[in-house]
């Protein structure tokens, strides 16, 4: 009787220990779940930080680099009444062009001229438009991917875009002027096709060295 009295004791005692770890493991794996919770939150909330604080100083140096340039030494503020943010040049059709500071029937009649998005050369997606006159945009639906155009912005900085895409969009597509690019420069022409059924469409990314 008292071995059997010992066992049933011992197999008691086997099974709250086992209970035990068991309780344990699982309190244990919560706190270390909660922790590394809350360490996820902590570095998405430092990476957030140092994005914002990124952007900010390099936003700040921009603003410092532009205030030291002198603009419109190599373009004029103007062209033909109208204001100048810039220059655009595309070696392959032999196009150079003021760029407009805003899209309207009379500055198309003279130029090109930005639609939408930033100053020249800046962060985003610049969108250019122009008529389809020989002279303007007449020909970019020859453009190649790999062909390049240039653009000069009013501190007379240049800089170089690779085109990536040539495509035909109905008047109505406007999805050609988002500025989502990922933090990169980027440049859209923009012009109808003849008839004006249909708007072609060029995207061009800086190209670096």
């Amino acid at each position: 009787m008292k071995v059997i009295h010992f066992n049933i004791k011992l197999f008691v005692m086997i099974i709250a220990s086992f209970i035990f770890v068991v309780i344990t493991y699982i309190l244990c794996r919560e706190q270390v779940d909660d922790i590394n919770t809350k360490t996820y939150e902590t570095v998405k909330r430092i990476e957030i930080q140092n994005t914002t604080n990124e952007n900010v100083i390099k936003n700040n140096v921009i603003e410092k680099v532009n205030i030291n340039l002198p603009e419109y030494v190599d373009i004029p503020r103007q062209y033909r009444g109208f204001n100048v943010i810039g220059k655009i040049k595309i070696p392959k059709l032999g196009i150079e062009k003021y760029i407009l500071e805003a899209t309207t029937e009379s500055a198309l009649k003279v130029a090109v001229a930005r639609t939408y998005g930033p100053d020249v050369n800046e962060i985003g997606n610049l969108c250019i438009s122009g008529h389809n006159y020989t002279q303007t945009f007449g020909r970019i639906k020859e453009l190649e991917i790999g062909d390049e155009i240039i653009l000069t912005d009013k501190y007379s900085r240049e800089k170089v875009y690779t085109v990536y895409k040539n495509y035909k969009v109905l008047p109505n597509d406007t999805e050609c002027l988002s500025q989502d690019t990922e933090g990169e420069r980027e440049v859209t022409l923009i012009t109808c096709t003849l008839g004006a059924i249909k708007r072609n469409i060029i995207k061009a990314i800086e190209k670096y060295d």
